[in-house]
């Protein structure tokens, strides 16, 4: 789901002694009352504990060959709104979300390409420079390379904002996703493959070579039950991705197919096992008839998967954390992995948050979302979940995101470091990033108060005679050690505490003013 919002404030409470600001998004496409019932839903349902992960995916490798400079980042920018064919919308272009997305650090941006809108009358050839949908999507790419920011592509949509296939390719069920020409939509993806690779027609004709170009590919936008989708079709989705990915691939080997872009509540549903299980044939009635089964696992080099963690608690009444929601979608891959003999594949390593924030509504203040921040990458990093969306920061948490990755460009391994801390007063939570890589030998903490539990209090090891303390507005404090031991104080929040980046490596950060920080 991608929404455009606006934000308004209104005043709540969140505790009875104190009351605290809270920054409301109203989605303009949200009618007031839905708005409304989402920030009460929110206020009360927000996850106040975040269990870990059993078992974490280990550390991704430091250097891969042959792919795009800072293709290992595993920020994915995803700011803004967008027109399916290369800009905003309401005419708008995508410069200044770019522009967002460099100030903070980032080095990946986004965009859908929908096919309804890139092939309304029928298939084209992006070669022709009368082709204007081309053109338009030309001019992102052309932006995205003169800021040196990775696409991750998401080509080819169908469904969802997409609107479903273009009526010249027909459809297998009336007001569903898959269409009757399934061939049509496969050559579209090897169209986009072939333009916007590295080396690809763009590329050679603007001199840059192999150096740039998109290599990382998602296959639609929530199908299993966003807008016009495949809900009933997940066989044919799974026909869709084999042949859009083996389509692409014939054009670009290296290429990276991510798949199902799931939503958080059908994360585990029967809908992705029937992607994964080629041997129940469930799907429209032509896919059954043709009793040709296909299997999104062999297709799918990372798992894709979408989490509004309060937007998905509130109307789950449960909490549905990126932990939760990854542990799900993780077993449902791996219970399928041997399904079929012929459908047979290697586990998964390469799991891809790529839509999602707290809520697309807003409800909590920009302090508090930039402290969501903080929390939400650690704990995803943690689980080894491989890339993680950053969308739609407001100011506040953009100071977030950029304090976070100057520090950790590489923040892997991540794990939880309770044991590793003294805990003098308070309950805190409590993780370690080591450095890894040649020359090496410096860690970072990342720590916060457990909500509504009040101040903490923590002392923490050092290996160096100073560290430097984070907050999560960039504030930069350098403070000496004791026995190369530091005790820093967390400040308690009922919803979201804000938490701190130590730094505890031989060069540290530049210091800065700290007024209105969170150190004391």
């Amino acid at each position: 789901m991608n929404t455009n919002t606006t934000e308004i404030n209104t005043e709540i409470t969140a505790k009875p002694r104190s009351k605290r600001r809270i920054a409301c998004c109203g989605c303009c496409t949200l009618p007031p009352v839905v708005t409304v019932i989402g920030v009460y839903l929110l206020m009360q349902n927000i996850p106040l504990r975040y269990p870990g992960v059993n078992n974490p995916i280990s550390a991704p490798p430091t250097q891969i060959s042959n792919m795009p400079a800072h293709w290992l980042s595993p920020y994915l920018g995803h700011t803004g709104s967008w027109d399916g064919k290369g800009g905003g919308m309401r005419g708008s272009n995508k410069i200044a979300d770019m522009d967002r997305e460099i100030a903070m650090g980032l080095h990946w941006t986004f965009m859908p390409v929908y096919w309804r809108q890139m092939e309304p009358n029928g298939p084209t050839d992006p070669e022709s420079t009368s082709t204007q949908p081309w053109n338009e999507l030309d001019a992102f790419v052309i932006a995205a390379h003169d800021r040196g920011l990775n696409i991750l592509m998401q080509a080819p949509v169908v469904g969802g904002n997409g609107g479903g296939p273009p009526t010249w390719a027909g459809v297998r069920d009336l007001g569903k996703s898959a269409p009757k020409n399934m061939a049509a939509v496969a050559e579209f993806a090897k169209k986009l493959a072939a333009r916007y690779k590295p080396g690809g027609t763009l590329a050679s004709s603007l001199g840059w070579g192999t150096e740039y170009g998109v290599r990382a590919w998602e296959l639609d936008n929530e199908p299993a039950n966003y807008l016009t989708n495949w809900s009933t079709q997940p066989g044919d989705y799974a026909e869709f991705v084999s042949k859009c990915a083996a389509a692409i691939k014939a054009v670009d080997p290296q290429a990276v197919v991510a798949s199902p872009a799931v939503a958080s509540g059908t994360a585990a549903s029967g809908w992705l096992q029937n992607t994964l299980n080629p041997l129940g044939l469930q799907g429209s009635a032509a896919y059954h008839k043709s009793a040709i089964p296909y299997s999104i696992g062999p297709a799918s080099d990372a798992v894709s998967f979408h989490v509004y963690e309060g937007l998905d608690t509130a109307f789950a009444h449960k909490d549905r954390t990126i932990e939760t929601v990854f542990t799900e979608i993780r077993a449902v891959f791996e219970a399928n992995e041997n399904r079929a003999p012929q459908f047979a594949y290697a586990r998964k390593q390469e799991y891809w948050h790529t839509e999602g924030n707290f809520d697309f509504i807003g409800v909590l203040s920009q302090d508090r979302r930039a402290s969501w921040r903080f929390q939400f990458m650690t704990r995803a990093f943690a689980a080894g979940i491989r890339r993680v969306a950053v969308m739609d920061a407001a100011s506040a948490e953009q100071a977030a995101e950029h304090a976070y990755t100057s520090i950790l460009p590489d923040p892997f391994p991540m794990v939880r470091a309770d044991s590793f801390a003294t805990t003098i007063r308070g309950k805190a939570v409590v993780f370690q990033h080591n450095d890894r890589g040649t020359g090496q030998n410096g860690c970072v903490w990342i720590l916060w108060a457990q909500a509504d539990t009040g101040d903490a209090v923590v002392k923490i090891p050092l290996r160096y005679a100073n560290a430097a303390i984070v907050d999560t507005r960039g504030n930069v404090r350098i403070v000496n050690a004791t026995n190369k031991t530091i005790t820093v104080s967390l400040n308690e929040d009922a919803k979201m505490a804000p938490g701190l980046i130590i730094v505890d490596r031989p060069q540290l950060p530049r210091p800065t003013a700290l007024e209105g920080s969170n150190p004391r």
